[in-house]
């Protein structure tokens, strides 16, 4: 075989070997990338159940946010509340909810939609999960938590709300969707 013949056989092998493991990366990266949009909605998934969970077991807790749709905001930051141990149970309830809408706001804001492989893969129905938050912000407690406490929550749930807000306080609570 002559030298040139060696190269190019050489060049040949080469470059078939970095073909084959550019498409190996390429295909784990997506694979990982998969993976990891898998394990957030998962995450999203099982805290959702566990609030499920919650109400299942407390259906007093719901009935508590139904009875109390149409007071004002400031009922919530007073001694009438103060004295009921609903209101906290209620309360827990929905510092729990109100933290895994940040979670699902705080998730859908780092993941994007199509092809870029410089994000994860975004949280399936986000503008479904947007809506179902603002239903639920509309209750006064919730309110109440986010126009005095918003600064225990993350950025994510702070800016939807501050966006969000006239829009969310311009409908009222409904009493059946707690």
């Amino acid at each position: 075989m002559a030298p040139s013949e060696i190269q190019n056989a050489t060049l040949y092998w080469t470059v078939l070997a970095a073909s084959v493991s550019a498409v190996w990366i390429g295909v784990t990266f997506i694979r990982d990338r998969i993976a990891q949009a898998l394990a957030l909605n998962s995450a999203v998934i099982t805290r959702l159940m566990e609030y499920d969970k919650l109400n299942l077991e407390h259906p007093e807790i719901q009935q508590y946010l139904s009875q109390h749709v149409a007071r004002e905001e400031a009922y919530f930051h007073s001694p009438a509340a103060l004295g009921d141990l609903l209101f906290y149970q209620a309360k827990t309830l929905v510092y729990h909810q109100l933290n895994l809408f940040d979670e699902i706001l705080s998730t859908a804001s780092k993941s994007s939609r199509g092809w870029t492989f410089l994000k994860p893969a975004a949280l399936p129905e986000k503008g479904d999960w947007e809506e179902y938050i603002k239903v639920k912000l509309r209750h006064p407690l919730y309110r109440s938590i986010l126009n005095r406490e918003k600064h225990v929550f993350g950025a994510a749930l702070r800016e939807f709300w501050d966006s969000h807000q006239l829009e969310i306080e311009s409908k009222l609570a409904d009493p059946y969707s707690w």
